[in-house]
């Protein structure tokens, strides 16, 4: 089974022409991308999964979050202004103006459609594994300040993510020494057309960094070794 490996969020990368865009001072930008970013999660792809075919975003999710739906009305974190375009941080302050229709569809022509066709073309035949990582602590504008946040969170759904294959990575990450939450604090999981996919959210504080620190190299060879066939 081919394996594809979504990686949304690893960026910090502002365009100059999308710089102008944010009313927050340079410095707090560049703070802010950092902090929104699940940092190192493409370096954990290619670690964990050398021979998957990995789909990162290349931008920020500060200039577009490839992982929201287009249409506001649709996505749950646009009312905090955290939608397929962002203009609050991830403490509910206003960082960018408002952008007039035809900037918001140059935006999602530019950044957001070709990722979906990249996305959508890997997952054909393919299993997905959407790969994010999220803070210990819950961030003022997140739904739910009260969700179980556990070191490892899958999130499935009934239609792509087989109950057997969840039991079964559950155990693998168990047995791994991680505690494990199912849709919590984060549910669901991306649909491009794969024949299955979940989703690992990986909490911050366990994820270390990649230059061969321990808890590294632990994390990134429990992912490589967890369950990938569906049976």
């Amino acid at each position: 089974m081919t394996i594809v490996v979504h990686v949304p969020h690893a960026s910090t990368f502002v365009p100059e022409d999308v710089v102008e865009q944010f009313q927050i001072p340079r410095a707090a930008l560049e703070a802010e991308a950092q902090t929104s970013a699940d940092l190192y999660t493409d370096l954990l792809a290619h670690a964990a999964w050398p021979n998957a075919q990995i789909i990162a975003a290349p931008v920020s999710r500060l200039v577009v979050d490839v992982e929201r739906y287009a249409d506001d009305t649709q996505e749950v974190m646009a009312h905090v202004g955290r939608g397929m375009i962002y203009t609050h941080t991830h403490d509910g302050i206003r960082m960018r103006r408002t952008l007039s229709n035809r900037e918001r569809i140059l935006l999602k022509e530019k950044w957001y459609d070709p990722h979906w066709s990249r996305l959508r073309s890997a997952a054909s035949e393919a299993v997905i594994i959407d790969l994010h990582s999220y803070p210990a602590k819950a961030w003022p504008v997140e739904p739910d300040h009260y969700a179980e946040r556990s070191e490892i969170d899958l999130g499935t759904s009934e239609a792509l993510t087989p109950s057997d294959w969840v039991a079964r990575m559950s155990e693998h990450f168990r047995a791994c020494g991680y505690d494990v939450g199912i849709n919590t604090p984060y549910a669901g999981v991306i649909d491009a057309g794969s024949t299955a996919a979940v989703m690992i959210e990986i909490r911050r504080d366990v994820i270390g960094n990649p230059s061969g620190c321990e808890k590294w190299r632990q994390l990134s060879n429990c992912l490589s070794s967890m369950p990938t066939n569906l049976k």
